[in-house]
């Protein structure tokens, strides 16, 4: 079965469950069930290794810097990313436009026991690397000091960017002419010109 999503806020009420798969649902019974409701289709989460080395809290706290990233923990340990992302074929009514003919994996999907019904048993949620690396300091100390050594061993980064800087400075300035100097200018083509007849020759 897919990884139930995470909580939405939806209050939890009381299911009563059969022995039948997901896909043995009937389309009344699936449209009944979703009413109201499209969160599985506007994101991808995936259980990933629990991170125990130094590199791999790093790469995490790197994903978490991206937009529509976030990892959360669930009882008693298990790890997903979750992607916040809309499903191409969900149309504005709400409803699968591919629908018969939609991935198993949707079609396995039991929204008998989804976060609408039943909420995760959330341990942390990271929307950003700050909070993990905030979570891992308070959580797992002995985890945070590795990283902070694994960091200190790599060779130093690259002078920081100033990208506003380097924009000014690649600015070319364009200034007014000085008093004069367009009248003076034309006086001198004028000569060039009257020289140039004179002597039979065009400038």
């Amino acid at each position: 079965m897919p990884t139930r999503p995470r909580s939405n806020g939806h209050d939890s009420v009381a299911v009563e469950l059969d022995e039948r798969s997901a896909a043995d649902l009937t389309a009344t019974e699936n449209a009944d069930l979703c009413a109201g409701c499209v969160k599985c289709c506007t994101y991808i989460t995936v259980e990933v290794d629990a991170p125990r080395a130094a590199w791999e809290y790093d790469q995490w706290i790197w994903a978490l810097e991206h937009r529509g990233v976030s990892l959360y923990l669930e009882r008693p340990e298990k790890w997903f990313v979750h992607f916040e992302t809309v499903c191409e074929n969900l149309t504005a009514a709400g409803r699968c436009a591919i629908h018969g003919r939609h991935p198993v994996l949707c079609r396995e999907y039991d929204p008998r026991i989804c976060e609408r019904r039943l909420p995760l048993d959330m341990v942390a949620e990271f929307h950003n690397g700050r909070e993990l690396e905030e979570w891992i300091q308070r959580q797992r100390p002995s985890h945070h000091r590795r990283l902070v050594a694994y960091r200190a061993a790599q060779p130093a980064a690259p002078p920081v960017a100033d990208v506003e800087a380097d924009r000014r400075s690649a600015l070319v300035s364009i200034e007014e002419p000085r008093k004069g100097s367009v009248a003076a200018t034309t006086r001198a083509v004028r000569a060039a010109g009257r020289a140039s007849r004179r002597s039979g020759r065009r400038v």
